[in-house]
């Protein structure tokens, strides 16, 4: 029965439970963790604990399973960021190609304001002298 941290009751019902595997030891040993949380009915204090161990047998064939598993994964995760790098690379190229389009469409409707500006002070500057002379 787990005890209270606090004042050293007895509580019969955990709050909540999971279990977990944990690391494996140095000989290999994993162990499968029952973990509850309780809440002391006495000074309502809170605390966690082990409700119960079991041992969880690893065996070479289950290690060499689950490392082929993760290499099938990383080479799945591998392939998809090659495939959105190149994505990536050709709208780069798109976008940049666009960028100088919209460039020299700039430049050349400035071209153009700048000759109707001139065109326009030439204009204003005969109307002057038209009408110093008058």
């Amino acid at each position: 029965m787990p005890v209270c941290s606090g004042c050293g009751t007895e509580v019969t019902n955990p709050t909540k439970m999971w279990s977990m595997v944990g690391r494996p030891s140095k000989t290999g040993e994993r162990l499968k963790l029952t973990i509850g949380i309780f809440t002391c009915p006495q000074c309502e204090r809170r605390f966690r604990t082990v409700i119960g161990k079991e041992k969880e047998r690893v065996t070479l064939k289950g290690m060499i399973r689950e490392i082929k598993g993760i290499e099938q994964g990383l080479v799945q995760t591998l392939g998809d960021l090659r495939e959105k790098i190149k994505n990536l690379q050709s709208e780069r190229a798109e976008l940049l190609e666009q960028i100088e389009k919209l460039k020299k469409a700039g430049e050349k409707k400035a071209n153009t304001l700048k000759k109707e500006i001139t065109s326009l002070r030439e204009e204003v500057e005969a109307l002057k002298e038209i009408l110093v002379d008058i």
